[in-house]
């Protein structure tokens, strides 16, 4: 009979498990979608409702709290608090917004607001009473933003000169039009229980990717305009990394957690198109140095460590403060070379190390009913004002978060809402104009304002 009954139990959990493998794979697709949008930096954070809620940003309330799939994005090690198999997707929506205006015209563009969607998904699984599998997939970082068309021109009697020619300096501009950073990380892990206090984990993930970039030129001369439209598609991007996390459960009411995620160098390869127009004798002139090729390219993507406390005064009610790094100081520059001579596309950046602070608090009034709330603060990563630049206006932010959990039976259901608030970017005036490379303007004198980001999430979970 124990014989019996142990092969009885084994077929069950394996049932259990191939049912779980059936229901990643069937939202496998889903959670590869297309994803971005932006925390501080370049990071994309919105990886659960739960982690919404409780704060958001790289901590979102759950590296010590660690007690459902999600922990997977936060810290894999907390995993092994969840007994049998667990499966967790969702999708996350964030409105994003920025204005940016030059002083030399006194006008103002906006972003737009702009909705991208995020999607996520987690499995765990206990295989016995020491080790614990898990897969996840989500965003950890993307851009995305557009401008009107040649927003950014010179305008005559307006702008100043900056390109030398022939003696006289000519008005001369190139500008981000839009750019977009899509990317999607598949996140496998293991996760060792050593005693009922402590757990680690290791995992390591890929990550695929592609980035676009529209840059238009544009150049007043006294025989006309010559105007040069830049698109560089780099769609074949790649990277692979790895993390670590630790978690120690000290008593029913004190937990703490840690985890690490490696630095990642995404490489990419794909095809620079110039479409040149205006007048012939100055858009012939510009086609002799720009002219469409391939193109290639690497973005670094920053390590970064956290920690947590949870603690829990009752067995319904949970704060958790979380502290985050970032060492954003590896994003040294933006380069894609062009392989025929045409000049390159750089970006220097130098950005510093930021910080992010986290507090999350959750609290059940009735078993089936959770109540969620909490509020993040990231520092900005731009050293100085040399490092602002129209691709990442934001100069440090704030993050107000809500949400509510419903669970029946194994099942449960997470909805939230985040809020975040930028910081104005200051663009300084260098020589009267702006930022100035090689005579080209990049960025002009005045700032991005009325910079905010709305984000909703929901994910739905099942305990098998």
């Amino acid at each position: 009979m124990n014989v019996s009954h142990c092969a009885m139990r084994g077929i069950r959990r394996a049932a259990r498990g191939a049912a779980a493998a059936c229901a990643f794979l069937a939202l496998f697709g889903a959670a590869l979608l297309p994803s971005q949008a932006q925390a501080e930096g370049f990071a994309v954070t919105e990886w659960s409702a739960r982690g919404m809620a409780l704060g958001g940003g790289i901590t979102g309330g759950m590296v010590a709290r660690a007690d459902d799939a999600t922990a997977m994005a936060y810290n894999p090690a907390g995993i092994t608090q969840i007994p049998g198999t667990m499966a967790q997707a969702g999708i996350s929506l964030a409105m994003l917004n920025f204005d940016i205006s030059r002083n030399d015209t006194g006008t103002s563009v906006s972003s737009a607001d702009q909705v991208f969607p995020i999607p996520h998904i987690y499995v765990t699984h206990q295989l016995n009473d020491r080790v614990w599998l898990g897969m996840a997939t989500f965003t950890r970082y993307g851009l995305g933003s557009k401008f009107p068309n040649n927003w950014g021109a010179p305008v005559p009697g307006k702008t100043p000169g900056t390109f030398p020619f022939g003696g006289a300096a000519l008005p001369a501009s190139g500008v981000i039009k839009s750019v977009k950073l899509i990317s999607s990380t598949i996140n496998p892990n293991i996760a060792f229980k050593i005693n009922d206090t402590w757990s680690v984990s290791a995992g390591v993930s890929y990550t695929w990717g592609y980035l676009t970039i529209n840059q238009q030129y544009n150049v007043l001369s006294p025989y006309g305009a010559g105007h040069a439209d830049a698109r560089i598609h780099s769609e074949n991007g790649y990277a692979f990394g790895w993390n670590l996390g630790l978690h120690a459960r000290f008593s029913d009411q004190w937990s703490a957690g840690l985890a690490y995620r490696a630095k990642e160098n995404m490489t990419f390869s794909g095809k620079t198109r110039f479409r040149h127009s205006g007048a012939p004798a100055v858009s012939n002139v510009m086609q002799t140095f720009m002219q469409s090729c391939d193109s290639r390219g690497k973005l670094k993507v920053p390590d970064t460590l956290t920690f947590g406390v949870m603690y829990k005064p009752l067995p319904n009610l949970s704060f958790e403060a979380d502290l985050g790094y970032t060492v954003w100081s590896r994003y040294r520059n933006l380069s894609i070379s062009m392989a025929n001579g045409t000049p390159p596309y750089f970006e220097q950046k130098n950005w510093k190390d930021g910080w992010t602070f986290t507090i999350g608090a959750e609290y059940r009034p009735v078993d089936w009913l959770a109540l969620r709330a909490g509020y993040t603060y990231e520092t900005s990563p731009l050293q100085d004002d040399r490092c602002y630049d129209y691709l990442v206006p934001s100069n440090g932010r704030s993050y107000y978060t809500a949400g509510v959990g419903f669970t029946h039976g194994n099942w449960s259901l997470d909805l939230a809402y985040m809020y975040i608030s930028v910081k104005n970017v200051n663009y300084p005036s260098f020589g009267g104009v702006g930022k100035v490379e090689n005579g080209i303007i990049k960025e002009y004198a005045g700032k991005a304002h009325n910079s905010y980001c709305h984000s909703a999430a929901m994910t739905i979970g099942y305990r098998f």
